[in-house]
Parts: structure tokens; C-alpha cells; sequence
């Protein structure tokens, strides 16, 4: 089932909205499953016949991501329609994440014998979005704190290790006020989402929240053979609220 925006959302997971440990719970989690694919050589012919999802030996998932000229792994993170990826990506690609999912402290590959100068960059959107124990509504095309771009760092296995964001990172937001963020629930969510909010005093109050909604990576290179730059873009939607 795809995720929506702008609707109510039913999640199957169980969680606490008032854990301010949830999000460092899993990055903890991630910073323990890192395998290391060292045998993967690249060629045209290896891009066309690699799994779009695999599960590694302690039970994680591997999403890659087939693109022209390259294909991208991210080890670590499971999607919703992984059948989605089993053929060649456009320049940009949105993919949903499952429920408890994320890109966070993930490895990620890149098959590359046909380019050079490669970059990864990676950078988060937060939005608000309203809970009411299982259902949210999530205010996905409102307002943003978008991020810098930052650079990600390579290991000795030619690696990249994506960025990790802390709580802060996560509450960020543009300010607003309290009638503008009850008009739009009113609009977007109903009448009864609009009365959730008659005592909250501030998007971070619950059963307002502010949480990171998509994740963005950019990768550009060169290719070997004639120079020419290439830009593609991952852009990862994560579930929000609880």
C-alpha cells in the first residue's frame, strides 16, 4: 500500500509518540548492520541482472536502485514496492520506505566502472503532521525546514556512509503560528484533527509533531568515455507520526 499524501494514515506498527528516544533507538539499530559488498564488479551487463532487494545474513534488506549508468544499493533499508525498482530509473526517483525504515546510518554502493568524480550528497525535509494515537494526518505539502546539502564520507571500501540527524534535527521547523497550522489541519485533515489542536501551544506539542519526511540524495559524476556530467536524484519518503 502506497503512502498518500495529505490523508489519514492508519500505521501497523505500534510505538510511542512520547519517547524522545524512538528516532536515536534507530540509529542505534542501523549503526550495528553494515554489510560490506566487495565482490559486486560493474558492467552494463551486472546493472541489468541486479536484485532490486535482497536480505542480508542478519536479516536486513538491501534496496538498489537501477539508473542508466549506474546502480545504487542502499544496505539497510527496506521499501514498500520493491517491484518498482526492477527496471531502469529516470534521473530522479521517489521510493516509500517501510514503516520504521530509514536511510540513517546506511551504507550505500555505487557499481561506477563507467564514471569518475563521483559525489554523494544527502540532505532531510521535516513537516508536521498530527496524531491521534494509531491515525495521523500529515501535513506533507505544507511548510518545510529543509537542510543543506552535506557531503557523504567514503570508507576504505569506497562505502558511503549516510548522515545521521539528532532529535534537534528532527524538530526543526520554519515558524508558524498556532492559527495558521489549525487552519491548515482544519482544510486538510477535518473538523475533528482541527479540535485536537484547541490547547497546543506549538507545532512540537502533542499530538502536533515535527518530523523528517523525506530524505534526498544526490549523486553526480562523470562519465568516463566523453566527460559528460551526470545528476540523479534519490528521494526517500519516510512514514511520520505514530
Amino acid at each position: 500500500m502506497k503512502i498518500r499524501h495529505n490523508i489519514i494514515i492508519l500505521t501497523a506498527a505500534i510505538c510511542s509518540c512520547n519517547n524522545p528516544n524512538i528516532h536515536q533507538q534507530k540509529r542505534d539499530v542501523k549503526q550495528s548492520e553494515h554489510p560490506i559488498d566487495r565482490d559486486v564488479a560493474t558492467s552494463q551487463q551486472q546493472i541489468d541482472i541486479v536484485p532490486t532487494s535482497n536480505t542480508t545474513n542478519n536479516g536486513r534488506a538491501t534496496t538498489s536502485i537501477k539508473f542508466n549508468e549506474f546502480v545504487v544499493s542502499i544496505q539497510g533499508m527496506a521499501i514498500l514496492d520493491p517491484e518498482k525498482m526492477d527496471q531502469l530509473q529516470r534521473d530522479t526517483v521517489e521510493i516509500d520506505a517501510e514503516v520504521g525504515e530509514s536511510i540513517e546510518g546506511s551504507y550505500i554502493s555505487i557499481l561506477n566502472d563507467q564514471i569518475s568524480d563521483l559525489k554523494v550528497e544527502q540532505r532531510y525535509e521535516t513537516s508536521v503532521t498530527i496524531m491521534n494515537e494509531g491515525p495521523h494526518c500529515d501535513l506533507t505539502d505544507w511548510k518545510h525546514f529543509n537542510s543543506d546539502w552535506k557531503s557523504l564520507k567514503q570508507n576504505r571500501n569506497e562505502l558511503f556512509f549516510s548522515e545521521e540527524y539528532t532529535d534537534q534535527d528532527y524538530r526543526s521547523f520554519p515558524s508558524v503560528s498556532m492559527d495558521e497550522l489549525r487552519q491548515k489541519v482544519k482544510e486538510r485533515c477535518g473538523e475533528e484533527w482541527f479540535k485536537l489542536l484547541a490547547k497546543v501551544k506549538s507545532p512540537t506539542e502533542y499530538p502536533s509533531a515535527v518530523s523528517v519526511s523525506r530524505y534526498f540524495l544526490r549523486i553526480t559524476c562523470r562519465l568516463k568515455d566523453n566527460g559528460k556530467e551526470l545528476t540523479k536524484f534519490i528521494i526517500i519518503k519516510t512514514p511520520m507520526g505514530c
